[in-house]
């Protein structure tokens, strides 16, 4: 719990997904575990718990994800597995019933030519489906609040009719440092 003084919403929730992602622990030990501290990092701790999830795969995933709802965006799915035209295959985020895809592409997608490759007859295989895809570099990652409005300008296209994106002060200090 010493971790919940030190550490901000966004590096807690990373921290979360990642215990979870190597097994570590599990939604409900980590339930468990701050509800029955006594330490006065439980009540930082508890609006990372409630953002913690399954199914994510990088860090970098749990910041775009957490970069879009705590803008005020709906929460998308982590890591599904979803049917194009030929093929299947994971995505980092869907938004499902805008079948928009968000994929953060780390160095290691432009490095391996084979995974380049396949990501390139992925994209068309599911924009052949009707998926719109959305994709995230490091350096297109620098500018949160750009990454924010293509999601958002996306999901609105496929017929999202919630309200627009907010930057507040805590999103602020979260992305923009």
């Amino acid at each position: 719990m010493v971790a919940a003084l030190e550490l901000n919403l966004l590096e807690l929730v990373i921290a979360g997904d990642w215990l979870i992602r190597l097994k570590l622990a599990t939604p409900e030990s980590l339930a468990a575990y701050v509800n029955s501290s006594g330490s006065r990092g439980r009540a930082a701790a508890r609006p990372a718990l409630a953002l913690v999830r399954e199914r994510v795969d990088s860090p970098r995933e749990t910041w775009l994800r957490l970069c879009l709802i705590l803008s005020g965006l709906p929460e998308p799915t982590c890591n599904p597995t979803i049917q194009g035209i030929r093929l299947s295959g994971r995505v980092d985020l869907l938004y499902v019933g805008f079948r928009v895809i968000i994929e953060y592409e780390g160095d290691q997608h432009r490095a391996d030519r084979r995974q380049w490759n396949r990501d390139i007859e992925r994209a068309e295989d599911f924009t052949g489906a009707g998926f719109v895809i959305i994709r995230v570099t490091a350096e297109q990652a620098r500018y949160p609040r750009v990454v924010v409005r293509r999601v958002h300008a996306a999901i609105r296209a496929e017929g999202y009719s919630g309200p627009d994106p907010v930057f507040d002060q805590r999103w602020m200090e979260l992305f923009e440092r």
